[in-house]
């Protein structure tokens, strides 16, 4: 609650009123501020009287209650006007608490004594809810989302010092019964390393959400590994995108989320044949010693890790700054090496279309989403041979054939984001 809201509110009106009834036989004229930190919003209270009147002595020790009250200075076991006012005084100076309970007097637990603590004293005295933590009691997310509740206070204090932090209060465990390095069961939910709550393996948890005035609240997250779909289009051109997360796949859960994205690496698999949506069977397990965030064909994307998170297929330092995707390649050919043969370019021409357009719209969308341009996109290739990862040929080896390269491809990418990207709600498929 900022200075001047509380000085005219009418509840700061009734502490003024109650300060200068104190004030009234102190036989000083005193300056009284709605906030420590804002001196030049005052009101000027001037008065003359005796002493301070015993009722603001502390009460002795056999007065405490087995129980402290909060706000309860003076330990009668009661909060009243009085303590509100003890309170108050001690925040401007006027007279201070004894150290034994100043922690009853940090009403919002901030660690400091302020008129923001008064006034909690005075609503509780006169009956006046303090504010609680609103958040939905159940939530149903997907794996690898970042949840998010969106906690508020009713009422609402208008205080926008109010701090929320988040605990797991009850860690299920997943329903594949899957361990990790430490035999220890995959939890339900888990803090990033950017500190958000990651949902991440199928579960029920429970999240507690605190207010930094103490009050809280809970929340029962139900997390599903669904499938869901998505259409991004440009300029007549469009895109279906499903998501569904590799959970079993030793990346999902031993790397860490980005602190920084540099650029979007384009791959291919080298593995003729295999399609976007055959890579789940085949990664999604346990002792898989790569993972990428997505496969792209001439039909669709398959998004397998979420896209804020640092994947396995370039190297190092790649890793943990791009994001990635692989392009599928036809079948009818086989490598020797590094070399495709049998590969006949006329023969894959519509094939080739159909993924450079795909993947061109698809590394715009990734620009877009984080804020990058055609500049920040490489090749596998080019990552290697500017020494930011491992040594490989793709997918340049392939686009040569189509006597297409990355410039092109980069030029494609930039017509996109100019003449723009729309993307649909995702939608559960199953």
């Amino acid at each position: 609650m900022n200075n001047t809201s509380f000085a005219a509110s009418p509840l700061g009106r009734l502490l003024c009123v109650i300060l200068a009834g104190a004030v009234f036989t102190s036989g000083a004229a005193v300056t009284a501020y709605a906030d420590e930190t804002a001196a030049n919003e005052n009101i000027t209270l001037t008065a003359a009287t005796a002493d301070t009147p015993d009722s603001l002595d502390i009460a002795s020790s056999g007065d405490t209650p087995k129980e402290p009250v909060p706000g309860d200075v003076d330990l009668d076991g009661l909060v009243t006007s009085n303590d509100a006012l003890m309170i108050l005084r001690h925040s401007i100076e006027l007279e201070y608490i004894d150290e034994s309970v100043l922690a009853l007097a940090d009403m919002d637990g901030d660690g400091y004594i302020t008129s923001a603590d008064a006034l909690a004293a005075l609503k509780a005295y006169i009956g006046e809810p303090d504010p609680t933590v609103v958040i939905p009691s159940e939530y149903t997310a997907a794996c690898g989302e970042r949840l998010d509740l969106h906690p508020t206070l009713s009422p609402d204090p208008g205080d926008n010092k109010i701090k929320f932090t988040y605990e797991i209060a009850e860690n299920a465990v997943s329903y594949d019964g899957l361990v990790d390095e430490d035999g220890e069961p995959f939890n339900v939910l888990e803090f990033t390393n950017t500190g958000k709550i990651k949902a991440f393996h199928p579960g029920t948890a429970v999240v507690k959400v605190k207010a930094s005035n103490g009050s809280s609240a809970k929340c029962t997250v139900t997390v599903a590994n669904s499938v869901t779909k998505q259409t991004i289009s440009s300029g007549g051109r469009s895109l279906t995108i499903y998501k569904h997360m590799m959970t079993n796949n030793d990346c999902y859960y031993m790397t860490d989320d980005f602190t920084k994205i540099d650029g979007v690496a384009v791959h291919s698999t080298a593995t003729p044949g295999v399609m976007a949506d055959d890579w789940y069977k085949a990664w999604n397990r346990p002792n898989t010693d790569a993972a990428v965030h997505s496969f792209l064909d001439d039909t669709c994307v398959y998004n397998y890790l979420p896209l804020d998170q640092s994947a396995w297929h370039a190297g190092q330092p790649a890793n943990k700054t791009f994001l990635d995707f692989e392009i599928c390649e036809p079948g009818g050919f086989y490598y020797e090496g590094n070399s495709m043969v049998g590969y006949n370019p006329g023969a894959y021409q519509d094939y080739f279309n159909k993924i450079w357009a795909n993947a061109t719209l698809y590394t715009a969308y990734l620009c877009k989403l984080y804020g990058l341009n055609a500049d920040n996109v490489m090749s596998h290739n080019e990552i290697g041979l500017a020494q930011l990862g491992t040594h490989h040929g793709d997918p340049d080896h392939w686009f040569v054939k189509h006597g297409r390269d990355m410039d092109d491809f980069r030029k494609d990418v930039a017509k996109i984001l100019a003449q723009g990207i729309v993307a649909s709600e995702e939608t559960v498929i199953e």
